[in-house]
């Protein structure tokens, strides 16, 4: 993708999942990319990968060993970051972690731990670099959502809030931040083949599983391909797969159908359950 070509990408969760993919196909298209993640293990071995991707000698790759749910910990370490690599022309927040089970079955950590990963890792990097993109004079802002920040799922009750909150942060944001010449998108796909995923599913409600297939599930690789189309068109919502789209329009279109829709999936799933 030429648009990329030349450009500073920040990714947050680079070192696995989408930001992972998403990392792999800046570097092939000539951008400069520093990847931030708690594992540091898994960012050398995607710093090795980058190398060997990179189109030219000049390009940078970096990491950051980074837990973005740490806020003094991100105002530390993103200064640095910023003066070996420079103001970031993209910042995705792609850091996140999941969670599914009935809501009697979550506790107050799980709940607190999803929480501040998911809604305030991402606070806490925009307010790190918001001052440094505005003396730059703009950029571009994109958070990982989900199909789950737009419609909520029975097993999914602190996942998708999580998710939810973001899509709102990011309404609030694209308004707020268009003096700063800076374009702020929220990216919303459906369920993923990532290890997240398959984590979560460990601990799914057959109901949850149930209501997942009528979404489909997206490879990373075709998912970060939609999401840096969905970048370099500058659009504010970023909804990839057309089983997700289709969830979407129902949802905000026929409200009551769509939650009629999803109580009929999981009465059934509960009935072949007994």
């Amino acid at each position: 993708m030429k648009y990329f070509n030349g450009k500073r990408v920040f990714i947050t969760g680079g070192s696995s999942g989408i930001g992972l993919e998403t990392a792999k196909i800046l570097c092939t298209s000539g951008a400069h990319v520093l990847i931030a993640g708690r594992d540091v293990e898994k960012l050398k071995k995607a710093q090795i990968t980058f190398e060997k991707l990179r189109v030219t000698p000049e390009q940078k790759m970096s990491i950051v060993a980074l837990d973005v749910a740490d806020n003094q910990e991100v105002e530390k370490k993103i200064p640095a970051a910023i003066e070996e690599f420079g103001v970031p022309d993209i910042l995705i927040n792609s850091a996140g972690v999941g969670h599914s089970d009935y809501f009697e079955n979550i506790t107050y950590e799980k709940f607190d731990e999803v929480i501040k990963i998911n809604l305030y890792g991402t606070r806490n990097m925009i307010a790190a670099l918001l001052p440094h993109m505005k003396s730059k004079g703009g950029g571009h802002i994109v958070n990982i959502s989900s199909m789950m920040g737009n419609i909520g799922f029975i097993g999914y009750s602190v996942y998708s809030p999580s998710k939810f909150a973001l899509v709102g942060l990011s309404e609030c944001l694209r308004s707020e931040f268009k003096q700063f010449n800076i374009q702020v998108s929220v990216f919303c796909p459906p369920e993923i083949d990532t290890p997240m995923t398959d984590l979560m599913l460990k601990t799914s409600p057959p109901e949850t599983r149930a209501l997942v297939k009528k979404t489909g599930v997206l490879s990373s690789q075709r998912t970060a391909k939609i999401l840096l189309n969905g970048i370099k068109k500058k659009r504010f919502l970023i909804i990839a797969g057309f089983l997700a789209k289709n969830a979407y329009l129902n949802k905000r279109f026929f409200p009551n159908l769509s939650r009629c829709v999803m109580d009929m999936i999981v009465l059934k799933s509960r009935r072949a359950k007994y």
